[in-house]
């Protein structure tokens, strides 16, 4: 067998999410352009890229890098893996909580509302159930909004 002989290097998948130490005098490669060196930016706490000018600060506890843009609206944060730069997740589940009760309240308050027309008899109960989805609605609406900030 002619494959039998290429062997092919077990991967470590525990060392490619452990964070390295960010060392300012190193040189490292850039996370948005990958041929470009980033290099600490004299007398800061941050790196410039030699390609794409993106600045990145240092966390205090260097072990992640930040891009400073103005014009992007979530940050964008790294760590240092040994090898490459890795994109670090924000864990998303309580905004995604929040998305499912303000459709859910949306919904319920959708079909209150053609409850409403097609029913008019029964106005007054349902008008006070559609004005109280309403305003559970615009306070979901809300905080989602609040925690979506940078």
């Amino acid at each position: 067998m002619a494959f039998s002989s290429l062997r092919k290097c077990p991967r470590r998948k525990s060392s490619l999410r452990v964070a390295q130490p960010i060392e300012p005098t190193k040189i490292y490669p850039c996370p948005c352009y990958q041929q470009g060196q980033l290099r600490l930016i004299t007398l800061t706490e941050a790196f410039g890229c030699s390609r794409c000018q993106h600045i990145f600060a240092i966390t205090p506890d260097r072990l992640h890098i930040e891009q400073l843009a103005v014009s992007y609206p979530y940050r964008k944060i790294w760590f240092w893996n040994g090898q490459q730069w890795v994109l670090r997740r924000e864990n998303t589940l309580q905004g995604s909580m929040l998305l499912g009760l303000t459709l859910s309240l949306g919904v319920i308050l959708a079909v209150g509302f053609f409850g409403a027309v097609l029913f008019p008899s029964q106005t007054q109960l349902l008008s006070g159930f559609l004005i109280l989805c309403l305003l559970l609605t615009l306070l979901m609406v809300t905080a989602i909004l609040l925690l979506r900030r940078p």
